[in-house]
């Protein structure tokens, strides 16, 4: 075991996993650490890895289950976990507008873990590449603009795992730097970001001339009324309130690439 003595503030630097760890306080017995890795780097506690165990991957597909089963039972799973993550986030703002910043924070690292802990499931579920089934389209690609990382990363690999191409953007500044220079077949658009918001951004992409005919479809848990912003093709073909059904998400995007002529069969699951 390496030992190591540290200041407040000081690192300590992981450069092989491209990880550090910072002293961020110390109050009598208890330090807290700061942790910054990348986003597939699972940290626990040790206490925490007992619950590992309830998160493993399925045992591989027996004969006569196909992919759809799994996605869909997959996507289940994302569901009811965000569906937690999001009555956790509630009951830490109780716990802030109380006053109680110790719970608040003891919430917050919990939330952390379990998304952790999914994201370990889902990052084993989809290790071993899901079969694509016959003329399934490949070609089709999808830019996913959302500004929460957890989400971002859970819901694209989903879609890749659908057969869909997927780019990835934090903001809607980062999503238009993106198109100067590529062209996805659909963009699936969170429409509270930073930097540039999501209404900006499909005013902006409405009045470029070489992004006519995009295909639009807002995944947000603002509802149309709050923008003003036609629906079709001069504003957003369609939209997704969150919390999302990934696999419903699926089925809207396969309508509507469909009605292009973009694809000549289906993603999956459909």
């Amino acid at each position: 075991m390496l030992v190591l003595s540290r200041r407040l503030h000081e690192k300590i630097v992981f450069p092989s996993v491209h990880a550090t760890v910072e002293v961020v306080s110390v109050k009598g017995n208890t330090v807290r650490l700061g942790i910054d890795a990348p986003p597939d780097f699972t940290v626990l506690r040790e206490e925490v890895q007992d619950r590992l165990a309830q998160w493993k991957p399925p045992p591989a597909a027996v004969d006569g289950e196909d992919a759809e089963t799994r996605l869909r039972e997959l996507g289940h799973v994302v569901r009811k976990r965000l569906e937690v993550a999001r009555k956790g986030l509630e009951v830490m703002q109780r716990h802030l507008e109380a006053g109680r910043s110790q719970e608040a924070q003891a919430t917050l690292e919990t939330l952390r873990e379990d998304l952790g802990l999914l994201w370990s499931r889902l990052d084993g579920q989809v290790a071993e590449p899901v079969p694509q089934a016959a003329g399934s389209p490949r070609g089709c690609k999808a830019l996913l603009v959302e500004d929460n990382v957890n989400e971002r990363q859970l819901l694209a690999t989903y879609l890749r795992t659908a057969g869909l191409d997927v780019a990835t953007a934090g903001d809607g500044s980062d999503a238009l730097d993106y198109l100067r220079t590529s062209r996805p077949d659909v963009i699936l658009l969170d429409m509270g970001l930073p930097r540039c918001d999501g209404a900006t951004m499909v005013r902006t992409i409405r009045r470029d001339p070489t992004l006519a005919g995009l295909k639009i479809i807002a995944v947000t848990g603002h509802s149309p009324e709050e923008f003003d912003l036609a629906n079709g093709p001069e504003g957003v073909d369609r939209w997704f309130h969150k919390p999302v059904d990934p696999a419903d998400l699926v089925r809207g995007v396969n309508q509507e690439l469909t009605a292009w002529g973009l694809q000549r069969s289906p993603l999956r699951p459909e």
